[in-house]
C-alpha cells in the first residue's frame, strides 16, 4: 500500500494562532499516524518574533485514506471552523 500525503499552506496571522498551531495540531496529527516530513516558512518580515505570513508543510501518512480520514475528522475540521481557517488555508490528499 502507497503511503498518502497532505501538501498543506495555511497563512497564519499573528504569533498566537502561529504558537497555537504549533502546540494543538503538530500533536493531533502525530495522534492519528501523520509525521511532518517537510516545512517552509514564509514570514511577512524578518523579524525574530512571528508577524504573519505563510506557512506550508508535507505531512505523510500511511495511506491515502488514512490522509483522508483525518482530514474529514472531526477534530480537524472543528479546529479549521473555530479558527474561521477555511478561507487561509489549502490542502490537497495525494498518494
Amino acid at each position: 500500500m502507497s503511503k498518502g500525503y497532505w501538501l498543506k499552506q495555511a497563512k497564519i496571522a499573528n504569533t498566537d494562532q502561529f504558537i497555537e498551531y504549533v502546540k494543538t495540531v503538530v500533536p493531533w496529527l502525530r495522534s492519528v499516524g501523520g509525521t511532518i516530513i517537510a516545512k517552509d516558512v514564509n514570514q511577512n518580515s524578518d523579524l525574530n518574533e512571528w508577524d504573519g505570513g505563510q506557512l506550508g508543510v508535507v505531512v505523510e501518512f500511511e495511506s491515502k485514506d488514512a490522509a483522508q480520514k483525518a482530514f474529514e475528522s472531526h477534530e480537524f475540521q472543528n479546529y479549521i471552523k473555530l479558527r474561521g481557517l477555511q478561507s487561509e488555508l489549502s490542502l490537497s490528499i495525494i498518494g
